[in-house]
């Protein structure tokens, strides 16, 4: 492993990457295995780099939108077709209290699996 762990600049990097001329069977197969962990290793991070940038803007999109509260909507008479129309206040006040449901349910769901682990454990 003499020419191979040289200085750090890219000539010696390119060099090293390079296993084509090497002959020694063995020798060939460290560097063919040096260039595979330092890829896995480099893939690995840009990994962790995304995940961490999804978890993000998961937090940050989950205080994006806040649906309105059914006290803030008007109520209006007479507008719309004459057979009558979709109350907007009706589908506000269902759709909070499923996703009140949902999360009640999500809460109840992983308490449940986390006190599974704990007694496997």
């Amino acid at each position: 492993m003499s020419n191979q762990q040289s200085g750090g600049d890219e000539a010696s990097g390119v060099q090293e990457d390079d296993w084509k001329h090497i002959k020694d069977p063995i020798e060939r197969r460290k560097v063919q295995s040096r260039n595979a962990q330092r890829k896995f290793r480099q893939k690995e991070r840009e990994r962790k780099e995304e995940d961490t940038r999804n978890l993000e803007d998961t937090k940050r999109a989950g205080s994006a939108y806040e649906s309105p509260k059914t006290e803030d909507l008007k109520r209006v008479e007479g507008t719309g077709p004459p057979w009558g129309s979709l109350s907007i206040r009706h589908v506000v006040e269902t759709g909070r209290a499923k996703e009140r449901g949902s999360r009640r349910t999500s809460r109840e769901s992983s308490a449940t699996s986390e006190s599974r682990r704990a007694n496997a454990a």
